[in-house]
């Protein structure tokens, strides 16, 4: 495995709002990136009972995969965040998150050297920190249309990696409610309109251009099925719901 790029890490994570396609396995929702009819990606999610888990492959040059988990407590807080970065099968990097007690701690490690990856850790301790990353990841925005309300504090890991967006990875973001089922989320000068319907969040608009739209729904996730779509279960588990509908 050879030492990777500085340059590679940050084209990979900080693609940011640009690409993102999950790999065609065993989801339950899946979504199209796009700009115009250009299709961007593909994004595949699933609720287990270890958390949302999400797989994605992103080809933009090179192959790059990104799998994520994030759990979440009765509260409707995450509480576990997990990310894993590969490129062409070599791993560049990951984030562990765990928000306990009222403080959140983020390690990055950044693979430069495979066999001596460098960490870094940031810790945050504003109350109801909601995690917001980057890459279209469905699930957090979920949650945060889950508790609708005109501010949220929220957080970027991914932003962390980058020392000069550093300082915009934490902060306060607001939301709008359009219509019944249509709301506008901003910050740091990108807006996203957000659909949704019964089932959760139907499209995202991105002010630079790009869509992200529920395209397949698999029939075990279907409305009606509330072992599996916690878009349809009430707040005892404290999944997403299209209530107040990321």
């Amino acid at each position: 495995m050879s030492i990777i790029k500085s340059s590679t890490i940050a084209k990979l994570l900080f693609i940011g709002v640009m690409i993102l396609t999950f790999s065609a396995t065993a989801f339950g929702i899946e979504y199209r990136a796009r700009i115009d009819n250009m299709e961007l990606g593909r994004i595949q999610v699933e609720f287990t009972k270890n958390g949302w888990i999400s797989v994605s492959e992103i080809q933009y040059g090179e192959k790059y995969t990104i799998e994520t988990r994030t759990v979440y407590g009765k509260n409707g807080f995450f509480e576990i965040y997990e990310a894993t970065f590969k490129t062409n099968g070599d791993l560049v990097a990951k984030i562990l998150g765990v928000n306990r007690a009222g403080k959140t701690t983020i390690t990055l490690y950044a693979y430069y050297d495979p066999k001596s990856p460098s960490v870094k850790t940031f810790t945050f301790t504003e109350q109801n920190i909601v995690l917001l990353d980057n890459n279209f990841i469905i699930p957090h925005f979920e949650m945060l249309l889950k508790m609708p309300q005109p501010q949220f504090q929220i957080l970027i890991p991914q932003a962390l990696f980058n020392p000069s967006k550093t300082d915009k990875a934490s902060g306060v973001a607001q939301l709008k409610r359009l219509s019944e089922n249509v709301y506008m989320l901003s910050y740091e000068g990108t807006d996203i309109k957000i659909t949704t319907d019964k089932s959760g969040i139907v499209k995202m608009e991105y002010n630079n251009g790009i869509v992200v739209e529920r395209v397949v729904q698999k029939k075990s996730e279907q409305v009606g099925n509330t072992a599996n779509n916690p878009t349809t279960k009430n707040q005892q588990n404290a999944q997403p719901t299209s209530k107040g509908g990321k």
